[in-house]
């Protein structure tokens, strides 16, 4: 049953009601709205499903939600965009579990792996070299990454998946936000705190 696009399209995408939830902690208020609408789907227990939202992805989850949010000052749209990064995440992580990926789209996925860590080690060395930050270089990798995950994943998930995919990396490519988190004094915490939960993730991918 996970060979079709119907399966992965969920039928419940109407937005997720976190209410007032703090920013800190947000992605795993939103994830475990998600883990509710994964069991009976394939997911047998919180458990199984918090695998794929672990505590390094979730940290940066949570920062990036909150420069998201510092950034446009639309509360509504950083957790959509926070509710797209979650539900890719875990939709991937389900067709890696079901095996469902062909052999030439698990070679995709390790380039996309590598090229993904390629962004991460350049946004923390942006971090820890002063004056380094070069913005159409990261967005470029980004776009590659973005590339790379639509290939693998296309004949998987339905084209409204594939538009969270689109919208999460325009969020992160965000070439104003990313000028901001490494230029503005107003945003150094951010900026601290994203080093911190990219150290993190590193270890993972």
């Amino acid at each position: 049953f996970l060979q079709t696009k119907f399966w992965f399209s969920m039928s419940s995408d109407e937005e997720d009601d976190v209410g007032g939830a703090p920013a800190k902690g947000m992605s795993k208020t939103m994830g475990l709205r998600i883990q509710k609408k994964l069991m009976g789907m394939g997911v047998k227990s919180k458990e199984a499903a918090k695998h794929f939202i672990d505590d390094e992805s979730g940290a940066f989850l949570d920062v990036f939600y909150e420069l998201q949010l510092k950034h446009t000052g639309d509360e509504k749209r950083s957790k959509k965009i926070l509710k797209d990064m979650i539900k890719v995440a875990v939709k991937v992580g389900l067709l890696y579990r079901h095996n469902q990926f062909s052999e030439p789209e698990l070679g995709v996925g390790t380039k996309f792996r590598s090229k993904l860590k390629m962004a991460i080690l350049t946004m923390i060395s942006y971090h820890d070299v002063q004056f380094s930050f070069d913005a159409e270089f990261l967005m470029d990798v980004l776009q590659e990454c973005q590339t790379l995950l639509k290939k693998q994943i296309s004949a998987h998930l339905t084209p409204k998946s594939l538009g969270r995919v689109d919208n999460v990396f325009a969020a992160l490519s965000d070439e104003g936000m990313l000028s901001k988190l490494y230029n503005d004094a107003e945003y150094k915490d951010l900026l601290e705190r994203m080093h911190v939960s990219l150290n993190q993730l590193l270890e993972k991918v």
